[in-house]
């Protein structure tokens, strides 16, 4: 798996991936989830120049990122951070991929008389309850930014509405399932 941003081993204590993985599903993964899911909750623009800052050693961007605890009204919160919504969407997207391999006569799912295979709505289910987690973490990390936005003048509103973060732009939505509809002449 070649991510700047994204690790194998950043998925521990997030879920269950094998030590001899498919590196290459993990990856569609990360990438499916930064482009389906990441963007279109914190806008584009903000998520470019956050991954301009992902190194950064300033505070600000470390508890961004990573997470943290944050006082806001004399109150402690705590910070999920960025990094880990986008573990549990790719951890969602990876439950879902990681059920077929894919092979020169199609997809076929990974069996063998040593295993049950898990019924598909339940992985499903799984993966459901991953992207709950992440967009439970998202809020976290927005009311971070919301109470620290004075800290972060550069970060960019949004140039197609206007707004920073929590875009209007668009929404995260689940790419798995059929669709079919009847077709008349």
């Amino acid at each position: 798996m070649n991510n700047p941003y994204i690790k194998q081993s950043d998925f521990s204590g997030i879920g269950n991936i094998a030590q001899h993985c498919d590196l290459s599903k993990l990856q569609i993964a990360v990438n499916q989830a930064l482009e389906f899911d990441i963007i279109p909750l914190f806008c584009y623009d903000f998520i470019e120049d956050v991954l301009k800052n992902w190194n950064n050693p300033e505070e600000k961007y470390q508890r961004l990122i990573y997470g943290g605890e944050y006082s806001n009204s004399g109150r402690l919160h705590n910070n999920i951070g960025l990094k880990r919504v986008w573990l549990y969407y790719a951890y969602s997207q990876y439950i879902l991929l990681n059920q077929f391999n894919d092979t020169a006569n199609g997809h076929v799912r990974k069996d063998s008389e040593w295993s049950i295979p898990v019924p598909l709505k339940e992985v499903n289910d799984f993966s459901n309850k991953y992207r709950n987690m992440g967009l439970a973490a998202f809020e976290s990390v927005m009311e971070y930014i919301r109470a620290n936005r004075g800290q972060f003048p550069h970060l960019s509103f949004c140039k197609s509405c206007g707004n920073f973060g929590s875009c209007k732009c668009g929404k995260t939505k689940k790419m798995t399932g059929f669709k079919f509809s009847t077709v008349k002449k």
